[in-house]
């Protein structure tokens, strides 16, 4: 017999295996069409789930991509296994990194549903997308319900058509999916919501060699599941933590709006103002990369996160609907570069709003503040805005005062949201605690009250240990229950510390309420005096001689005596009050020992204490610091200084000295009082040592008149770590160091 050329075959039972082997579940099946259209560089997609008119389930995807031509979808969607994707990396428009899997779109069709309707538009070169002016039609129809078993699949007819349009038409895709699977659910439609927020996280970006990308928006109407038509990319910014706008008023004010987990809405409104801006809006989404913290799970998945973060984090800027680069790409907020000096403390009005939030240390209010990438969401720029120039390149703007402003604006809105996270996360310690209580309370059998909790703890440990211990050699045991006496004895004492540092806090902040009542009646005072100085001028010029004289003579303590309240009031204020105009600057040096030598020259003139600060030149400046952090830390080392000098009760001198150099304010305060050991340079920093040798208030009280008693008695034990903090946060040094021959104290700063 002459020799016989043999083919292979394809059985259509191949489709139906590949459908189900390839595409094991529906979710996944939607998501690689959803994904084609994100590599056919659409920048929008609809999926549509919607009852046809025969009453079964249809499904729709329509997209704006680049579409087919009538050769590529008999070329590639009409041949099996095709390596179309392997031969490109990337999308021709906009150079995407191509995300569906090779060649098994039409057998997630398959998937979904027993009929497919394709219907593409696309140019002859495939390589154009948007409207275009020639555009080839293409519609085929897929009947899968024909490939049966048994049959060849390359023998079965898929009916279409093919046309040209001349005039101007849009390219892209629409998948029409009939008698659709019945397999959806509340739990695979969840999962097709995670795995679209990272495609749906694209909001625009620049690759060189191609078009800017403008981002991919995905709309999905699923009456079955969710009302309405749903934005992905919404719901994912909605998702995470929490939800941040801001707008700027008619006051030109900013207007910042939280949604936040823990928090529900929450609304404030700036002080500051911002005048060039107009027509400017913020949105972002806050993306904490903890389970715990997301409130849409069905939305978005820590996996999802993982994704989202790395590649789309950042606040980007928009202008006039079209985005600038570099911004967002970049750390042009300075976010990252704040945490890394890990910036604390808010400035000006936030600080006042810090301190208004119960539970949370405003001086450290910014510390739990989540990176650069942590933001998903934009500045948008509208048309009505003005100052906004573009650089030559196209990249980013010109410096001026819109974009000085705009970066403020969008800092004092992030920030804001920072010092509420930072009280959330303060109240859910709080709530975490609660539980914990209530848990250890079921395995006690017993109501435990909150300041007993830790030491009731402790004895059950130790009951639990001394059970468990008695199988264990004598040896061991006797070592265990000593290292667990010295662990659960460590644990009491801190306990105890923080107790009684916690309590004597309370005590100080107390006294805020009694300084704002004491501020209103010296206040009343001031008039008072004012008033009686004018009454006495005003009898002094009916009175003649000595009598004149001594009417004016008082008078005039009058007038000294309201000039110095005044000058103490005012530095009280500035101490204790609202900090939100407060703006760190250059403070000079002098004046401010000027202003405080006055504070305390009733008692340095009354115990001849000489405060000598010739030795601080005129041009010596504090920068970077509030003008009531410098009053702060002059105000406790002097009056420090005083008490040492007075409870020495020997010579009373006090010489403060500074210098200048490469910006770092160089002071040395010394005093000639009682003294202090080396050993105890660092431990009288600590909170609450007031007098670590034990022996400066027992010298003070032997020195001291009775009557000025509160003016310089027992401290609080704070002033040395109050100043230690402030100095430290602005990157400077405070230590006491070895006198100088005829000192008995000598303290140096560095102020940064």
């Amino acid at each position: 017999m002459p020799d016989q050329e043999l083919k292979f075959t394809v059985d259509s039972a191949l489709l139906r295996e590949l459908g189900e082997k390839l595409v094991e579940t529906v979710h996944l099946a939607l998501s690689e069409l959803v994904k084609n259209s994100y590599d056919a560089d659409a920048t929008e997609v609809e999926v549509i789930f919607e009852t046809a008119e025969n009453g079964k389930s249809r499904i729709k995807i329509i997209d704006n991509g680049v579409g087919m031509n009538f050769k590529a979808v008999e070329r590639y969607w009409m041949r099996i296994a095709t390596n179309n994707k392997e031969r490109k990396d990337v999308s021709i428009i906009y150079g995407r990194h191509l995300t569906g899997a090779k060649g098994i779109g039409r057998f997630s069709c398959r998937r979904l549903g027993s009929k497919l309707t394709l219907i593409t538009k696309g140019t002859k070169e495939g390589k154009q997308v948007g409207k275009q002016s020639d555009i080839e039609y293409t519609k085929v129809h897929f009947p899968w319900m024909s490939f049966e078993a048994g049959t060849d699949v390359t023998t079965i007819s898929c009916p279409g058509t093919q046309k040209k349009i001349k005039e101007g038409e849009f390219t892209g895709t629409t998948l029409i999916i009939d008698d659709a699977t019945d397999e959806w659910s509340h739990r695979s439609f969840s999962v097709l919501k995670r795995q679209l927020a990272v495609l749906s996280a694209n909001r625009g970006v620049s690759r060189e060699g191609h078009k800017t990308d403008p981002g991919f928006m995905i709309l999905m109407e699923a009456p079955d599941f969710e009302g309405g038509v749903r934005d992905i990319r919404e719901d994912m910014m909605n998702a995470g933590w929490g939800t941040l706008k801001a707008f700027i008023n008619d006051k030109k004010k900013a207007v910042c709006e939280l949604d936040a987990l823990g928090l529900g809405r929450r609304t404030w409104v700036s002080n500051s103002t911002f005048e060039n801006l107009n027509d400017v809006k913020l949105e972002v989404g806050i993306m904490i990369d903890k389970s715990s913290q997301l409130r849409d799970k069905s939305v978005l998945s820590l996996g999802a996160l993982n994704e989202i973060l790395p590649k789309w984090g950042g606040v980007q800027v928009r202008y006039r609907g079209f985005r600038v680069a570099p911004y967002g790409d970049d750390d042009w907020l300075e976010i990252d570069y704040d945490r890394g000096r890990r910036l604390l403390k808010p400035e000006d009005e936030l600080m006042a709003f810090a301190e208004s939030l119960h539970g949370i240390n405003s001086k450290r209010a910014l510390l739990s503040m989540p990176g650069m990438r942590n933001y998903v969401g934009a500045v948008d720029i509208g048309p009505k805005a003005k100052g906004f120039e573009m650089k030559a390149g196209r990249e980013g703007f010109l410096d001026s005062p819109s974009t000085r402003q705009l970066k403020e604006f969008a800092r004092i809105a992030i920030d804001w949201s920072v010092v509420l996270r930072e009280y959330y996360l303060r109240q859910e310690d709080q709530r975490m605690a609660l539980i914990a209580k209530e848990e250890f309370e079921d395995v006690v059998d017993e109501k435990v009250d909150t300041p007993l909790l830790v030491n009731r703890a402790l004895e059950y440990i130790e009951n639990e240990i001394h059970v468990v211990s008695r199988n264990l050699e004598p040896e061991v045991r006797e070592k265990v229950e000593v290292n667990l006496t010295k662990a659960t004895e460590a644990i009491r004492k801190q306990s105890d510390s923080q107790k009684s540092e916690l309590s004597h806090l309370r005590l100080i902040a107390s006294t805020s309420t009694l300084l704002l009542i004491f501020s209103h009646e010296v206040k009343s005072l001031l008039g008072m005096l004012e008033e009686s100085k004018n009454s006495l001028e005003g009898v002094a010029k009916s009175l003649e001689g000595n009598e004149k004289e001594e009417v004016l003579r008082v008078a005039n303590n009058f007038k000294e005596l309201n000039i110095r309240l005044t000058e103490l009031l005012q530095l009280t204020s500035l101490l204790g009050s609202d900090k939100s105009r407060a703006k760190p600057g250059r403070v000079a040096l002098k004046s401010k020992l000027k202003k405080v030598e006055k504070v305390f020259e009733l008692i340095t003139s009354k115990y001849n204490i000489n405060i000598d600060y010739s030795g601080v030149p005129n041009n010596v400046v504090v920068k970077k610091y509030l003008e009531a952090e410098v009053y702060s830390i002059l105000l406790n080392l002097i009056s420090n200084s005083i008490k040492a000098v007075i409870a020495g009760g020997k010579r009373k001198e006090i010489q403060i000295d500074a210098s200048s150099s490469n910006g770092v304010a160089s002071i040395t305060i010394r005093d000639s009082g009682i003294g202090l050991s080396p050993e105890k340079f660092k431990e009288v920093f600590a909170p609450f040592i007031a007098d670590p040798e034990g022996k400066l208030y027992i010298n003070l009280e032997e020195q001291l008149n009775p009557e000025d008693n509160m003016i310089v008695g027992t401290g609080s034990g704070l002033g040395l770590g109050i100043v230690r903090e402030i100095v430290r946060a602005h990157g400077g040094n405070i230590s006491f160091i070895k006198p100088q021959n005829g000192w008995s104290t000598e303290l140096e700063l560095q102020l940064q």
